[in-house]
């Protein structure tokens, strides 16, 4: 008898569970919310180009595009949450509880910050040169992006630089191996360098300029020359690619990696930090330092 209940409640059953499961997608739906906007200078008006949009505390967000625009998709948003932005050079602005109306096409100024650039003379000194990071292209290990879906953008690849406490460096330039690209266009990236956290990951950077950089080298080094971004500091440091494609795939586009380099990931903008096992990318940069 007991079997019989069960067999003639189970329709109903499965009907209540079809709803439910309807009810809940259509809040999901429901709650959903797209944000966008052009983020711009507040002098001058001009656009300022991928610009770092999202959600503080989570793992959501997005960067604007060359001009400025920007989308960021959510898949809900709470009283406490707060809009982020965010740009190397600018002050940062925050908005408490964004709403669809209030950011539809919403134009957002940043206010630059007032950076002074002392040029670093190292000619008239004595000076040494080294490299910091890995030495030697892994040429063999094909290294990419980590990303939790078909969007590198934001995506960013970091080693340690492995610089002495205390000794001060001048940052000359950067370096990579590209194992392979088939892309028929130039690919963008960003480079970014951020001090340590006390826990051993990429914590704030200390870049008073954006590095942005493009390449067409289907195979071989790419070095970026930033003498003139005046770029120092005197602890150890992050050295980090982001990639600015959204369209990017690992089988038409890899880089050297070493098995035996630690190496940190993020795969969103704001998303967290974390250790990859395995080894990771062969970046490097020259340093100048004065001579003891």
């Amino acid at each position: 008898m007991a079997e019989l209940i069960l067999m003639s409640l189970s329709p109903i059953r499965n009907r209540m569970l079809r709803f439910i499961f309807l009810s809940f997608l259509f809040v999901q739906l429901q709650a959903q919310v797209v944000l966008s906007g052009k983020i711009t200078e507040e002098k001058s008006g001009l656009p300022i180009p991928y610009a770092s949009i999202g959600i503080s505390g989570k793992h959501y967000g997005t960067l604007s595009n060359a001009d400025g625009f920007f989308i960021l998709k959510l898949p809900y948003l709470t009283d406490k949450d707060t809009l982020k932005i965010s740009a190397i050079g600018y002050e940062s602005a925050t908005f408490a509880k964004p709403d669809m109306k209030g950011f539809t096409n919403k134009v957002i100024s940043l206010k630059p910050l007032i950076v002074n650039l002392n040029t670093v003379d190292i000619k008239a000194k004595i000076v040494k040169r080294k490299v910091l990071g890995t030495t030697k292209y892994s040429i063999r290990n094909c290294t990419a992006f980590v990303t939790e879906d078909e969007n590198w953008l934001g995506s960013q690849a970091a080693i340690l630089a492995g610089n002495k406490k205390g000794q001060s460096v001048y940052i000359e330039n950067f370096s990579f191996y590209i194992i392979k690209n088939t892309f028929e266009d130039s690919i963008k990236f960003r480079l970014m360098f951020y001090a340590v956290s006390p826990k051993g990951y990429p914590y704030q950077s200390f870049l008073k300029r954006p590095v942005i950089f493009k390449t067409n080298v289907k195979q071989g080094i790419v070095t970026v020359d930033l003498k003139d971004y005046y770029i120092t500091t005197d602890d150890d440091f992050f050295i980090s690619l982001e990639c600015l494609e959204e369209k990017m795939d690992a089988t038409k586009f890899c880089f050297a990696g070493s098995v035996n380099t630690p190496s940190y990931c993020k795969t969103k903008v704001f998303g967290y930090w974390r250790r990859v096992k395995g080894g990771g990318a062969d970046f490097n940069v020259t340093v100048s330092y004065l001579k003891d």
